[in-house]
């Protein structure tokens, strides 16, 4: 009983600070570095970017916030590129033994034509706890979209939760898992070495929120990453070192309230 005391209290702190952020939904590591830009940079996030994939992929990734081992999310995904239809699949999970939100993830995306890319994912969310009583699982849909201006200049709109359908709800409803996002965002590579990205979306419970990233390519298996989101003001930095077909990513969050965020992530190509 100590225990989901416990975990309660670290929930609600986070969700009050964070404004309702899906604990399910994170983008990749490298999109948190850079202001969490997922939009036009995560295929975590937007549906629409498989399409661009050339090889297959393997990733998982580790985010933990404000150092708490509780508030830890794990994410796992594979994808499949074709030029007929592209396909993956992405599993999450977040919390603790007593307390824990979990999610299965299809993703399918087409490019249309030279310009235009779209993407749907279809979402399957869970909550278990130590309470019988406690249940709450639901269906939902993303839509995503990504047009290429140029070789250079990516726009992308993405809309999570599109439609969503409670199966089951007893004892706890979780907000998150039916709660839409509109985002629109940009990508932007300045120069060989130089790439912009900023977001702009809206949901009902924060109103407005934005966040702009850079990456630098500092060696040609080195990158590193800055980025800022707004609401509330959360400064961030990563790394990433390539080697063979392996891509290692870290990034570090600052909340002006609660601390440190930290994530590691690695995805293998093949």
């Amino acid at each position: 009983m100590k225990t989901i005391c416990l975990g309660w209290i670290i929930l609600c702190m986070s969700a009050h600070y964070a404004h309702s952020m899906n604990n399910l939904r994170l983008p990749d590591i490298r999109s948190l570095a850079m202001g969490e830009n997922g939009v036009t940079q995560s295929v975590f996030y937007n549906p629409a970017l498989l399409a661009f994939r050339q090889c297959k992929e393997i990733h998982m990734t580790y985010y933990n916030r404000y150092l708490i081992k509780e508030l830890g999310s794990l994410n796992g995904s594979f994808y499949y590129p074709s030029s007929f239809l592209s396909s993956g699949v992405h599993i999450s999970s977040f919390g603790y033994d007593s307390y824990r939100e979990s999610m299965i993830r299809g993703l399918m995306s087409k490019q249309l034509n030279n310009s235009w890319f779209l993407g749907l994912s279809f979402q399957y969310s869970f909550l278990q706890t130590d309470q019988e009583a406690d249940k709450s699982s639901y269906l939902s849909t993303d839509i995503g979209m990504v047009c290429r201006i140029t070789d250079n200049l990516l726009i992308g709109l993405f809309i999570m939760n599109f439609s969503s359908a409670s199966i089951q709800k007893e004892g706890i409803e979780i907000k998150d898992f039916t709660e839409y996002k509109v985002e629109t965002g940009f990508q932007y590579l300045l120069m060989n070495r130089v790439l912009i990205a900023g977001t702009v979306g809206y949901t009902p419970s924060t109103f407005l929120r934005g966040s702009f990233g850079l990456e630098y390519g500092l060696l040609d298996q080195f990158r590193i990453y800055a980025g800022i989101k707004t609401t509330p003001l959360l400064p961030s930095f990563g790394c990433s070192y390539t080697f063979s077909r392996f891509t290692i990513d870290v990034a570090a969050l600052f909340h002006p309230v609660l601390g440190v965020s930290t994530g590691v992530g690695i995805h293998y190509s093949f």
